[in-house]
């Protein structure tokens, strides 16, 4: 590994070879992303398309190139009546009518918004600034109607023999014939996008002659409600949009694959130059320890991006995107939460200097640039008071709900985590912490992070302490001022006193085991110093004698 005076971090790199790609004279890289609303708008949609594509254009921007970041929603691709999107439907064999249909044609499950692509896009694009700044959001079926777009179709349909010769070198299988015509179109009476033959256009009268092959139905209707063929249609939206850097997932980056065919349409069919082509790795599921696979739209496997901030700040999802290698995989899942905003909490601290970990300078520079990249707003000058992930989830468990900001604010003063007047966006982000803490622990935390104290130790427990831990029980119980009730203190405290267990790690687990059976009746629990800081001090004192007397 190299030092940290010649490191880069792979966004920096890349920004770079865009850069050289279009040459030092372009004054102007767009960069743009697109998905497909067939279903579950998942968080692994925010690696490529939100995260790095924002990410890079807001560097291009801090470089002076005039840049803008676009979201493109597939809403004209049709709905493919999968099982699992039929199991949205209160009647999925009545939404087997609907298999076909354009995505912005098919109805919301619910019987509540416009369409099923509103539906899906709610719990994604209505938290989108949580994740990204300054992105526009585009749906297919209007830029259809764009004039620029109009003239892109007249295009390929006018050239669609040289179309099919570049689009043939890629379907050696199933190559087009020469009556192919690049368009799908609606048919009017099934409506369906997916089985009507376009056999004619009168591109002066924008329209279509068509056959339906489902229905049977054969009409002329308008070109405005229909969409290229999807490898065309790739390459015009980069025209239409002006791309010049978009990036995309690893089935299209296959050599001899769809991004190429694409490369090849827009140069040879289209006349222009692509965009910078950068690919990255899918984003997997993780429940219960266990990989799920990747997660899936129309799979509806993941969770949203809304559900995500919930529990933690988007830049903690950022930051995970971004230390990592765009091909590298990673698995995400809702009860390792705590880990994800634990990495981004030692990447602040590391940036401010707080905390120096033992690891190269390389590792420690790379952890601050992440960390820098990740934030949607400048840092602040100096380190800003945090209060860690694990402290509010269990603080939000030994206050009252109703009054959990007061509550929340009291108990973190006393305990001396926070030792200062908070300034508003202080104390703004520790209260939106623990209450996303306190969502967490209610729905998503496995049972160990859960607190419940019970009303007495279980019968028989202190004979079954071992007389080395005994003492130090007792010595815990002195060594522990209920006047200096504070995390720090207790922090040192424990740290003083199990001290001479060294390396004995089974002495360790013991005795860490019995203080969680004499409060929860369980073998593991949460981290003791929050816990005891934020409970009544007789509480915690009375339980710990009880470990150091010797039964009669």
């Amino acid at each position: 590994m190299g030092s940290a005076s010649t490191y880069k971090h792979w966004v920096d790199g890349l920004v770079e070879d865009i850069i050289a790609y279009w040459g030092e004279d372009t004054r102007t890289i767009n960069c743009s992303c697109g998905l497909s609303v067939s279903g579950l708008q998942h968080v692994g949609r925010l690696r490529g398309e939100v995260t790095m594509t924002n990410t890079v254009m807001h560097q291009l921007r801090a470089r002076g190139f005039r840049t803008r970041h676009t979201i493109v929603r597939y809403t004209s691709d049709p709905w493919k009546g999968k099982e699992t999107q039929l199991a949205q439907f209160a009647d999925p064999e009545e939404a087997k009518q609907y298999t076909g249909h354009r995505l912005v044609d098919v109805p919301d499950p619910k019987g509540e918004l416009s369409d099923w692509t509103a539906r899906y896009w709610l719990d994604f694009g209505g938290v989108l600034d949580d994740f990204s700044r300054d992105a526009q959001v585009l749906s297919t079926h209007e830029i259809y109607a764009w004039p620029a777009m109009r003239a892109v179709v007249r295009h390929a349909i006018e050239h669609r023999d040289l179309l099919r010769e570049v689009v043939n070198r890629y379907r050696s299988r199933a190559p087009y014939q020469p009556e192919w015509i690049p368009i799908d179109i609606v048919c009017e009476k099934c409506h369906r996008i997916d089985t009507a033959t376009v056999t004619a256009v009168d591109l002066k009268a924008y329209t279509g002659d068509y056959r339906c092959d489902s229905c049977g139905h054969q009409g002329t209707t308008s070109l405005l409600t229909g969409k290229l063929s999807w490898r065309v249609e790739w390459a015009a939206l980069w025209k239409v949009l002006d791309v010049g850097f978009e990036p995309f997932g690893k089935d299209h980056a296959t050599p001899g694959g769809s991004r190429d065919s694409c490369k090849e349409i827009a140069e040879q069919v289209f006349g222009f130059k692509p965009p910078f082509p950068y690919a990255y790795e899918w984003v997997g599921l993780i429940e219960g320890g266990v990989d799920k696979g990747d997660m899936g739209s129309s799979d509806f496997r993941g969770f949203t991006p809304r559900t995500w901030v919930s529990v933690a700040p988007g830049e903690a999802l950022r930051y995970l995107f971004l230390k990592n290698k765009p091909m590298k995989r990673i698995t995400v899942g809702l009860e390792y939460v705590p880990t994800y905003v634990g990495q981004f909490e030692h990447a602040e601290r590391v940036y401010y200097g707080l905390d120096t970990p033992k690891a190269s300078s390389e590792e420690i520079a790379d952890t601050r640039r992440s960390y820098e990249l990740a934030l949607l707003e400048a840092p602040p000058a100096n380190p800003p008071l945090r209060v860690p992930y694990l402290h509010a989830a269990v603080l939000a468990q030994v206050v009252p709900s109703d009054k959990l900001d007061a509550a929340a604010i009291a108990k973190l003063a006393q305990s001396n985590l926070i030792p200062r007047k908070l300034s508003k966006p202080e104390r703004d982000y520790i209260l939106t912490l623990e209450r996303r803490a306190k969502t967490w622990v209610d729905y998503y935390a496995p049972p160990s992070y859960r607190i419940q104290v019970i009303d007495k130790p279980p019968s028989g427990l202190n004979k079954t302490v071992p007389p080395a831990l005994r003492v130090l029980y007792k010595q815990l119980v002195d060594r522990l001022d209920p006047k200096e009730w504070t995390e720090p203190a207790i922090r040192d405290a424990m740290k003083e006193v199990t001290g001479p267990l060294g390396r004995d790690e089974a002495m360790q687990h013991e005795f860490f085991r019995l203080i969680y059976r004499v409060f929860f009746g369980i073998d593991e629990g949460p981290r003791i110093s929050p816990f005891f800081a934020f409970t009544d001090s007789g509480l915690v004192l009375d339980r710990i004698r009880y470990l150091a007397t010797s039964p009669r």
